[in-house]
């Protein structure tokens, strides 16, 4: 009988208790879990598949590649495009018209006529009944012309052929027939309004309003061009940050993405515990989930640009990168920036505008139901022919028979309440823009404050985040070290990479925040519109010029 033959290995060696059957079993315990996460993530992933596909279809059927602009062909697309502008634009084409139609009132009228009269008319006598008739063919024309001052005068020139018969008892024969008889007929009248209506003030009221109209319109384009000027720009930069975060963030993600699968091969080389993946994945979950909010944003920013830019919501646009300007200085003292301010904004300017044509009906309001007095004069000549024409143009020269009248015509409504109310509403009108105007310059000088505030801690803000991204990223290469080591935790590592994405994401922040007040700052002093003269309308870029001119001669060089 054969004995076994003894085995020269100790029997902890091959005891599944010993030291390396238990390092086995733990090495066969985590390629199973790894097994099963890697399983519970393909599962996942088929799941998600058909959601993916869908997804992916949308978006190339509807998505399009944004349009790279840079600052400056914003502004020329939104001042060619914009139709806010164009309408404020034509606001003042229209006021132009206006002041020609207003003006073109006191201009000389011709007028001419023509006409056929003829008329019967009974006549009763003791022994006699007839019936007379005429037959009148008229033909005149006439000039009038009204003054500024209320005057008007004419001048009419008529002619007349005329003929007349009488039928009936007691004619003899039964109808006498006269004529035919031609007429000349001159007259030049006169008419003075000594009461309502009277004097320049009242005549050119409606130049006056329709010049003050323009005005306001020219105002209120400029305002709508500088309040454009400052949309975009600040709807540009805001857009450009968007870019920037966007940056930050997939950055932040692509680290986190590498450190998942560095870790996966860890796992896989047995170095790291499968457990240990889930602190990585749920990591990339949150920075992809932060990533898509981030580039949603972006793209909404980029809608809004375009429709300031007046493109279609479909076609959105993206900044031309670059980095935001780093020098930037606020251009003039904050006394400098309050006189500027009430000099030359342009909402300012157009508040003023509208108070200026309140003040102006004040002087016209409740005239239409003034008493009426006017003083009427009218000087005629005429003379006349029998069966000839050529002595009647002689006569009328030489010999003509001469009529005058001279008269006042008086009317007035028995009651004032109408003129009354008129005057009132007008003079409540300038008490309203008044306060109107007040209440825009207070609110301007709060701006001026508050952009100055806004300008000084964003230009703060950008140095101590700039310190703090210098500090947070130290911070970070130590933790990494210490991970490295083992002297540090996981979490001490992403709270060290959040700290240097946000304090990345503050100094972009700042900078844009910095721009944007001097944008505002701009904006509010009138200055907007001369930096960038050459791109906006020509209309406009005359304005702006003529401010500047003003602005040197009161500030200095802009």
């Amino acid at each position: 009988m054969t004995r076994p033959r003894a085995s020269s290995r100790p029997a902890h060696a091959t005891s599944p208790t010993g030291p390396r059957g238990a390092r086995r079993l733990a090495r066969a315990l985590s390629l199973g879990s790894a097994l099963s996460l890697r399983a519970l993530s393909l599962r996942a992933s088929l799941s998600a598949l058909p959601l993916l596909g869908v997804l992916l279809t949308s978006s190339v059927a509807t998505a399009q590649a944004p349009r790279r602009v840079s600052d400056r062909e914003a502004v020329r697309l939104a001042m060619a495009e914009n139709p806010a502008l164009k309408a404020a634009l034509i606001d003042v084409q229209q006021s132009d018209a206006e002041v020609d139609a207003a003006e073109g009132l006191f201009t000389p009228i011709f007028s001419a006529d023509a006409g056929y009269t003829h008329t019967t008319s009974p006549r009763a006598q003791p022994d006699s009944y007839t019936f007379s008739e005429s037959d009148v063919f008229a033909l005149g024309s006439g000039l009038s012309h009204q003054f500024p001052w209320g005057t008007s005068v004419g001048f009419r020139l008529e002619g007349q052929r005329r003929t007349a018969s009488a039928a009936g008892l007691g004619v003899a024969g039964g109808q006498v027939d006269s004529g035919p008889t031609y007429n000349l007929l001159g007259r030049a009248t006169v008419v003075h309004p000594l009461m309502r209506g009277s004097g320049r003030e009242i005549g050119e009221a409606g130049i006056r309003q329709a010049r003050l109209a323009r005005t306001s319109s020219e105002r209120s384009r400029d305002a709508a061009a500088s309040s454009l000027l400052r949309d975009v720009l600040s709807a540009y930069w805001e857009l450009w940050y968007q870019g920037r975060a966007e940056e930050i963030e997939r950055k932040a993600r692509d680290t986190a993405k590498r450190q998942r699968d560095e870790a996966d091969q860890r796992i896989q080389a047995g170095a790291l515990a499968p457990i240990e993946l889930l602190s990585f994945e749920t990591r990339l979950a949150q920075l992809e989930q932060g990533l898509a909010s981030t580039e949603a944003t972006t793209r909404q920013r980029g809608v809004e640009l375009a429709r300031l830019l007046g493109q279609e919501s479909s076609n959105p646009f993206t900044s031309a990168g670059g980095a935001a300007p780093t020098d930037l200085q606020v251009p003039i003292s904050e006394a400098e920036a309050y006189r500027a301010a009430m000099d030359e904004s342009p909402d300012i300017k157009a508040q003023e505008a509208q108070l200026a044509q309140a003040r102006d009906r004040v002087i016209t309001a409740g005239e239409s139901r003034r008493a009426r007095l006017d003083l009427e004069a009218y000087v005629q000549g005429e003379s006349a022919a029998y069966q000839e024409v050529p002595p009647v143009a002689s006569r009328f020269v030489t010999e003509p028979a001469v009529s005058v009248h001279v008269g006042v015509v008086f009317e007035m409504p028995l009651s004032g309440q109408a003129r009354q109310a008129n005057e009132r509403v007008a003079l409540l009108a300038v008490e309203s823009a008044k306060a109107r105007l007040e209440s825009s310059r207070q609110a301007l000088r709060a701006q001026v404050a508050a952009v100055y505030v806004k300008a000084d801690t964003a230009r703060r803000r950008v140095e101590l985040a700039q310190k703090t991204v210098t500090v947070a990223e130290k911070q970070l290469a130590g933790q990494r070290a210490r991970y490295e080591q083992g002297a540090a935790i996981l979490l001490e590592v992403q709270q060290a990479e959040d700290s240097l994405r946000q304090a990345q994401l503050s100094v972009e922040r700042a900078r844009v925040d910095h721009v944007s007040a001097i944008i505002d700052l701009e904006h509010i002093t009138g200055r907007l519109l001369t930096r960038y003269a050459n791109l906006v309308p020509s209309s406009v870029r005359q304005a702006a010029q003529r401010k500047q001119l003003r602005a040197v001669a009161s500030i200095g060089p802009l």
